[in-house]
C-alpha cells in the first residue's frame, strides 16, 4: 500500500489548462471549477500536500477583464496561477505545433503532420512563458514537487532545471511515446527530448512507451540509459511506468445512486429492448471511429438480423474544430452513419445512434450500465479511460472489446482484443462478444474489475509522487566518490594555483576540451579555446599540456605553433615545451607484430557494420562506431572485444573499449607516460591539475602526485578527486584559471 505523509510539501501542478473555467457575463468574469481526470487524481492528496496549479485559463478577453483581478481571484479561491496567452499564441502553440505535429507523431500518424516554423517558435515561447510564470508567481523551493503534464510542455522541465538545478521535477506523458523511427520525424526532436530530460522523474502509461523513449534517447541523442534511469551530465533522470486509471469507488457509487435514474430511462428508450453497443470518443482521427463503423456495417452485412437486434451508440465529443483534418473527419463519420442507417431504413429504429456532443458523466455511466458491449477501438491511445470506466460500472457483466493499440490493453488482458485497423477483425470481435456465454463474461469482467479497482486513479497519483519524492540531491548528483566542483572548491583550487610558481596543467582533448563529434577530424579546436590556452600558458610560469589518444599528426596540425607540452597516441609520442624533437616511449624496433592481423579483423567488422571505420596510429589501431546504428554498433563492439581478447591472449597487446571506440595498443604505454618523462627530465612543478573524461585518463590520474588536483569530466566512477559535468564546465573553469593570474 502506498502511503504519503508529506504535509510540509507542496505540489505545483503545471498543465496546459487550469481546472477552472472563466466566462464573461455582464463584462465580468465568472469562475467555475472544471474537475477533470487530473483534478480527481489529485483530490485524495489534499490532506498530504498543499496543491497549487499553473496553466492557461482559457480565452479571456483582457480588454474587458482585469488581469490582476483574475490572478488574485484564481490564487485566493482556486490555488491557481494563470498563464495568459494571446489568441495567436494559442493557435500556433496549441492548435499548431502541439496538435498538428506532436499529436499525430505521438499516435503513429505522421501523414497528418502539418509543420510550420512559426508554430515551433510559438511553442518555444509559450513554454518559456510557463517557466517565467512558474518561477515568478510561485517561487518554488527545493522542498516542492513540480509535476508537469503532457506533450504541450515538453520543453518546460529543462527550462525550470536551468534556473533551479536541484528542483524535484516530475513529467508525465499522457499520450503514447512512439518508436524512435517515428519520433525522428518530429522537427526539433533533439530539443524536445532534452527538454523532457530536465525532469527528475518521467512517467509513462506503459513499459512499451518507456522502451520507445529510451530508444529515442539512444538513436537521436546518443544517450545510453538503464531500464529505469538515464544518467546525464548534471543529474540522473528516473523513468517509470504509471498507468492512469479511474476512481472506481466513485463510479460504483454513482452507478447505484438515484442521480442517474432519469438518464437510465432515456438510455432505455434509445435501447428499446435491443442489445446496446456503446462507443465514446473525442472526434479525433486517432480514435478509429470510421473503421469501427465500417466494422459494424460488416457485422450487419454478414448477419442482417442484427440490424433489428442491435443498437450501436457512438458518442463523438467535438474536438479541435479549428483544425481542418478534424472537420474532414466529422464529415466522413457522419456520411458513414447515414450510409448504414439508409441501408437498413426499413427497420423500426436506426441501428446507429450518432451523438455529436459532450455528454455528462452521469449520462455516460447510464450508457455504460445499459451497454451489453463496449466497443473501444482507437488506432492508438495513450491509455483510454472509457475502457476502464466501463469495467468499473459493469463489474462482472458485459463484454469489453478493446484495441490492442490502446495503453489499457497492457492491463486488461481479459478483454476481447482487436486490431482496430481491420474492419473485418472488428466484425469478428463483435460476433464473438455476442455469442459469449454469461459465465465467461463474468469471469473476464471480474478479473478486469479487480485490477481497475486495485490500481485506481488515486494509486496512480500517489505512486508517481512517492517515487518523485525519492529523487533527492544524492540521486541527482551521485557519482562515486568524486566531489562536484562547486564555487567553494573552485575558489580553493584557484587559490592554490595563484600561489604556485611553476604550475602544470594536464588536459585531455576529446570530451574534455571539445565535445565529441561523429567524425573525429571535425573536432578541431576553436579560436576561443586556442586563445584561452595560449594565454594561460603565458601566465607566470604555467605550462599547458595536451594529453590525448589522438594521432601526433592531428595535434601538430592544430597546436603545433604553440609552446605547449604534448603527449599523443596515449603516451607513445611526447614533446615537452622548448624541445625540438618528439620523444618516442617505444623503441623503433618494437613495432607490434599483431598490427596487420588486428587491422584485418577490424576490416571484417567494418564491412559488417555500416558507418564504422578504422583509425590507424603508429603502435595502436582503433575501430570507431559512433556513426553506426547505436544498438547494433554496441552489439558489434562487444563481439569484437571478445574476438580480439581471444586472438591477442598470448600477444603483447591490450584491448580498450571507450566511448564508441575499440582500440588495441601496446601495453605499458598510456597517458601516465608523460609523468615518467617529466621525472626523466628532472622537471619540478609545485602545482598539478589533471582533467580528463575517459577511462584512459585514469592512467594519468594514477600517475600524478598525490597532492595533484584531478578532475573527472562527466558521470562514472573515477580515481579523480573532483568532477565537472561537461565540456562547457571545463571551459568555464579554464577561463577562471586564465583570469586568476592575469
Amino acid at each position: 500500500m502506498v502511503s504519503l505523509t508529506n504535509n510540509d510539501k507542496r505540489i505545483i501542478v503545471v498543465a496546459n489548462r487550469l481546472p477552472v473555467n472563466i466566462s464573461i457575463k455582464d463584462d465580468k468574469p465568472v469562475y467555475s471549477p472544471s474537475p477533470g481526470g487530473l483534478v480527481t487524481a489529485l483530490s485524495s492528496l489534499k490532506d498530504s500536500y498543499k496543491q497549487e496549479w499553473l496553466g492557461w485559463p482559457g480565452e479571456v478577453d483582457l480588454d474587458i477583464a482585469n488581469a490582476n483581478e483574475i490572478k488574485e481571484k484564481l490564487n485566493n479561491d482556486f490555488n491557481s496561477h494563470p498563464v495568459f496567452l494571446t489568441k495567436q499564441q494559442v493557435n500556433r502553440y496549441y492548435f499548431g505545433f502541439s496538435n498538428k505535429v506532436l499529436w499525430p507523431i505521438m499516435h503513429y500518424l505522421p501523414s497528418h503532420c502539418d509543420y510550420d516554423e512559426r508554430d515551433w517558435k510559438a511553442y518555444k515561447k509559450v513554454n518559456e512563458l510557463f517557466a517565467e510564470n512558474l518561477l515568478k508567481e510561485i517561487k518554488p523551493s527545493e522542498n516542492d514537487l513540480i509535476w508537469i503534464h503532457d506533450y504541450q510542455l515538453m520543453l518546460l522541465p529543462a527550462l525550470v532545471r536551468e534556473k533551479l538545478p536541484n528542483a524535484n521535477i516530475g513529467f508525465f506523458l499522457h499520450t503514447p511515446f512512439p518508436s524512435a523511427e517515428v519520433f525522428r520525424a518530429v522537427p526539433y526532436r533533439d530539443e524536445l527530448l532534452k527538454g523532457v530530460l530536465g525532469s527528475s522523474l518521467i512517467g509513462f502509461h506503459t513499459f512499451g512507451y518507456l522502451r520507445h523513449f529510451r530508444s529515442a534517447l539512444l538513436r537521436i541523442l546518443g544517450l545510453n540509459s538503464e531500464i529505469y534511469s538515464a544518467d546525464l551530465e548534471n543529474h540522473t533522470v528516473k523513468l517509470g511506468v504509471y498507468p492512469i486509471s479511474t476512481d472506481t469507488n466513485q463510479i460504483q457509487e454513482l452507478a447505484h445512486s438515484t442521480k442517474i435514474e432519469q438518464n437510465l430511462k432515456q438510455v432505455k428508450q434509445i435501447k428499446r429492448g435491443r442489445k446496446l453497443i456503446i462507443s465514446v470518443d473525442r472526434l479525433d482521427y486517432t480514435k478509429g471511429i470510421s473503421r469501427r463503423l465500417k466494422g459494424f456495417k460488416k457485422l450487419l452485412d454478414r448477419n442482417p438480423k442484427y440490424a433489428s437486434e442491435l443498437c450501436m451508440v457512438q458518442i463523438a465529443v467535438p474536438s479541435r474544430t479549428k483544425i481542418a483534418s478534424y472537420r474532414r473527419l466529422k464529415d466522413e463519420v457522419e456520411d458513414l452513419v447515414v450510409d448504414i442507417n439508409e441501408k437498413y431504413e426499413n427497420e423500426k429504429e436506426p441501428p446507429v445512434i450518432y451523438m455529436y456532443k459532450s455528454v455528462s458523466f452521469e449520462k455516460l455511466v447510464s450508457f455504460y450500465k445499459q451497454a451489453d458491449i463496449a466497443l473501444v477501438t482507437p488506432l492508438c491511445d495513450g491509455m483510454n479511460l472509457v475502457a476502464k470506466e466501463y469495467v468499473a460500472v459493469q463489474k462482472d457483466k458485459g463484454v469489453l472489446i478493446l484495441s490492442e493499440f490502446a495503453g489499457a490493453a497492457a492491463e486488461l488482458g481479459e478483454s476481447v482484443t482487436v486490431n482496430p485497423w481491420n474492419p473485418d477483425a472488428i466484425a469478428d470481435a463483435l460476433e464473438h462478444a455476442l455469442g459469449m456465454m454469461p459465465w465467461e463474461k463474468s469471469r473476464r469482467m471480474s478479473a478486469m474489475f479487480t485490477k481497475v479497482k486495485r490500481n485506481d486513479v488515486h494509486y496512480w497519483s500517489k505512486s508517481f509522487l512517492m517515487d518523485l519524492s525519492k529523487t533527492s540531491e544524492k540521486d541527482q548528483h551521485s557519482n562515486g566518490e568524486t566531489i562536484p566542483v562547486n564555487s567553494q572548491i573552485s575558489d580553493e583550487i584557484l587559490e592554490k594555483y595563484k600561489k604556485a610558481k611553476s604550475p602544470l596543467l594536464l588536459l585531455d582533448y576529446d570530451g574534455t576540451l571539445v565535445n565529441f563529434t561523429s567524425v573525429p577530424m571535425n573536432a578541431k579546436p576553436d579560436k576561443n579555446l586556442l586563445n584561452s590556452l595560449e594565454e594561460i600558458n603565458n601566465c607566470n610560469g604555467t605550462e599547458v599540456s595536451i594529453v590525448t589518444g589522438r594521432a601526433k599528426g592531428d595535434i601538430v596540425e592544430w597546436f603545433g605553433d604553440l609552446n605547449f607540452n604534448f603527449s599523443t597516441e596515449h603516451g607513445l609520442w611526447i614533446k615537452m615545451a622548448g624541445e625540438q624533437n618528439w620523444h618516442k616511449t617505444l623503441p623503433d624496433d618494437q613495432h607490434p607484430n599483431w598490427y596487420e592481423e588486428v587491422k584485418e579483423i577490424y576490416s571484417q567488422f567494418c564491412r559488417a557494420t555500416p558507418g564504422s571505420f578504422i583509425e590507424e596510429k603508429e603502435t595502436s589501431i582503433a575501430w570507431h562506431y559512433r556513426l553506426t546504428d547505436p544498438e547494433f554498433g554496441t552489439l558489434q563492439a562487444r563481439e569484437l572485444v571478445v574476438n580480439l581478447t581471444n586472438f591477442l591472449a598470448n600477444k603483447p597487446a591490450e584491448v580498450m573499449q571507450g566511448k564508441s571506440i575499440v582500440e588495441v595498443r601496446v601495453p605499458g604505454i598510456n597517458k601516465g607516460s608523460i609523468i615518467s618523462r617529466i621525472q626523466q627530465l628532472d622537471k619540478e612543478y609545485d602545482f598539478m591539475l589533471a582533467i580528463g573524461d575517459d577511462f584512459t585518463d585514469e592512467d594519468l590520474f594514477s600517475a600524478v602526485p598525490e597532492d595533484a588536483v584531478t578532475i573527472k569530466v562527466g558521470k562514472g566512477s573515477s580515481k579523480a578527486k573532483y568532477r565537472l559535468n561537461k565540456v562547457s564546465d571545463v571551459r568555464n573553469f579554464l577561463h577562471k584559471i586564465q583570469a586568476a593570474k592575469s
